[in-house]
């Protein structure tokens, strides 16, 4: 259905595109805003809710990958011409769940993160109804795992660095309001996840230390550019 958004936007506004070149299409800041959806690896949670399960007496293992919810907003400021600075955060919502057995019912992992990032976007097509981006950057983030299972209920928390690659695009409603549709890559590398008390997660009868919110993930978005 996605495929048909930017022919169909396109036939709808072509009113609003004024003679000219690339060259006047004048500079203008944008606000964007959205959903999508990310299917990422992040090898440790996946490898803590399998050994929790094991631990309690379940079978079920988790796959390595699996979809969680993106939200997000940004502010683009153009540089150039071509050239544009986004400020974006992000937010990141996952959920591990596994069965155990002993009537201890569900183990669950609820991993969240928080993604600022500085990105700077080349713009590989432009016209007053339409664009298309490329950019790379990254930024500093922060994650939050809540564990909550048969011998253990608390959260723990991690930080470092994040690279983000994206591929967006624009197409007119109107003057102003633009549908927006992106794609991204996510390599990220929040360390080491401790709790108030400085320990990490562990199960009473297989501890597993040094656990991360590290992980790779692609990306698809869904949302709404506003042009000032």
């Amino acid at each position: 259905m996605l495929l048909f958004l930017f022919p169909t936007c396109l036939a709808q506004t072509k009113a609003y595109a004024p003679a000219g070149n690339q060259a006047d299409t004048p500079l203008r800041i944008a606000l964007a805003g959205g959903m999508g959806v990310i299917y990422m690896s992040m090898t440790d949670v996946v490898d803590l809710a399998n050994n929790a399960s094991a631990s309690l007496g379940g079978y079920q293992r988790l796959p390595e990958f699996k979809a969680a919810a993106e939200f997000f907003g940004a502010l683009t400021i153009p540089l150039t011409t071509d050239w544009e600075l986004k400020f974006e955060y992000a937010y990141l919502l996952a959920t591990y769940n596994v069965a155990t057995a002993y009537g201890s019912g569900e183990a669950e992992y609820t991993a969240m993160a928080h993604l600022p990032s500085l990105i700077v976007q080349y713009e590989v097509l432009k016209a007053p109804v339409y664009n298309v981006k490329i950019g790379g950057g990254g930024g500093y983030h922060i994650g939050t795992l809540a564990v909550k299972n048969f011998t253990q209920e608390d959260d723990y928390s991690g930080n470092g660095p994040g690279i983000v690659l994206d591929v967006e695009g624009n197409t007119a409603f109107g003057e102003s309001l633009f549908a927006y549709l992106g794609v991204n890559v996510r390599w990220d590398f929040i360390g080491t996840l401790t709790n108030g008390a400085g320990m990490g997660p562990s199960l009473m009868t297989a501890t597993q230390t040094g656990t991360t919110m590290e992980f790779f993930g692609l990306g698809a978005r869904l949302g709404f550019t506003y042009y000032f």
